[in-house]
């Protein structure tokens, strides 16, 4: 009985030994298998991205793909979109770089507030990067490296080329037989017989946005210099008083919507896509906003006011948000500088072009004549009125300080309409705020 009492011991003992050595075996198996798992010693690089092609802009689902497909092809990066549509990107961004939380790589169209960025050492140089790499510079048309140059040096990529035009619903003019206009004498009579039948004869607003009306008449009034150059000795141009006026006389004859004070991008872009208004002053990114068969949309140059140095056909023309940037502060971290430098790529490559271009109807300032584009009937039109137009004109916005822009033009709007204030007091005012750049 004593010995197998022992015997019996001595098997516990054993199985207790083989479980325990069992347990310890596995547990020293699992232990690599969940690091491999997590690679700790493999971080993600993350990249904040930002651009005005975010919310309910027509290539922020285009731009999604792109980063999507981006951080597939590259593991080792993590993309976070921070774009925003209309009136919230330029506070956002602005306020990331004031703040010292600057993206890594953004879209930034030319004009005040990039060439502030610049100033700031706040952009990196990629004059030696494209110089190093003549393919990816040649794949761009040289004609707009301009627009993203300052003191010789090139601090962004031009993709997007972008033009304002008016849009109409043609459809619209036709029910009831309305004339398109061609020049204002016409635009005034066509906002007439709108009225007569109560439909908003122009989507307009007071945010920046809705100053593309503005910007247009300064352009058909002032001409290319009086608007590229809008101050003399401490005061403004002419044109840009006079086309102030231009704009009261519309809304003086109900041209507008009655709530464009309040009103937002959005809303007042809705109003003529549901066919709640005739016409808008848009860009050409506007065109995505449509089916590609869409024939009751049409566009037209603004119509030109007779007597002024804009001749008729006259067109404001440049760049777009598709001009993308890295911060210095990518360009500092060496891991981060060379995320960057392949997300730019891949911003800017002809594939990408290309997509955009068939998905939204963008003009591409990347060579991508291999592709077979289709392009919008709107897209060609647009394009040949370009053509065709005997002046081309850059956006008056880009040549102030666009925050002043935006405080003491655009939200003074209401107040000149109203009779509250005059287009003198607006400038006048305007440039005791710091607009001239």
């Amino acid at each position: 009985m004593r010995k197998y009492r022992i015997f019996h011991d001595a098997l516990l003992i054993l199985l207790i030994l083989f479980i325990s050595s069992a347990c310890s075996h596995t547990a020293v198996k699992k232990v690599p298998e969940v690091t491999t798992t997590i690679d700790n010693s493999s971080p993600k690089t993350e990249l904040r991205f930002i651009s005005s092609w975010g919310g309910v802009d027509s290539k922020a689902e285009s731009l999604k793909n792109v980063l999507n497909q981006f951080v597939k092809d590259n593991p080792d990066i993590n993309v976070i979109n921070e774009s925003l549509f209309g009136e919230d990107f330029l506070p956002k961004i602005k306020t990331d770089f004031a703040s010292g939380n600057d993206p890594d790589v953004f879209g930034l169209w030319p004009g005040s507030d990039i060439n502030a960025l610049v100033k700031a050492n706040k952009v990196a140089d990629l004059t030696s990067l494209l110089d190093n790499n003549p393919a990816w510079k040649q794949s761009f048309n040289p004609d707009m490296w301009d627009y993203t140059t300052q003191n010789n040096r090139i601090y962004g990529l031009p993709v997007e080329v972008i033009f304002e035009c008016m849009f109409i619903n043609r459809d619209l003019f036709t029910k009831y037989s309305i004339p398109v206009p061609q020049d204002f004498e016409g635009l005034k009579s066509a906002v007439l017989r709108f009225r007569a039948h109560a439909v908003v004869p122009i989507a307009f607003n007071t945010y920046s946005e809705g100053t593309y009306l503005y910007q247009n008449l300064v352009a058909v009034i002032g001409g290319k210099e009086d608007t590229e150059y809008p101050f003399s000795e401490g005061n403004v141009k002419p044109c840009y008083v006079t086309a102030m006026r231009y704009v009261k006389e519309l809304y003086d004859m109900g041209a507008f919507p009655q709530d464009c004070f309040t009103m937002t991008n959005n809303e007042r872009n809705i109003l003529f896509k549901e066919k709640k208004a005739a016409m808008i002053i848009q860009g050409s990114w506007f065109i995505g906003d449509f089916e590609a068969d869409d024939d009751t949309i049409d566009i037209i140059p603004v119509p030109y006011i007779k007597g002024y140095k804009g001749p008729e056909g006259a067109m404001v023309y440049g760049l777009g948000g598709g001009s993308f940037h890295m911060s210095a502060a990518a360009e500092d971290d060496p891991v981060k500088l060379d995320a960057s430098i392949r997300l730019l790529r891949k911003l800017t490559s002809s594939e990408t072009a290309a997509m955009f271009a068939s998905e939204t109807g963008m003009i591409s300032n990347v060579n991508i004549d291999s592709y077979n584009i289709h392009y919008r009937d709107l897209t060609i039109k647009g394009k040949k009125m370009l053509e065709e137009s005997k002046l081309l004109v850059g956006p008056a916005d880009s040549f102030v300080d666009r925050s002043s822009w935006e405080t003491d033009i655009s939200a003074q709007f209401p107040y000149f309409l109203a009779g509250k204030t005059s287009a003198a007091d607006v400038w006048s005012k305007a440039i005791e705020h710091g607009i001239i750049p």
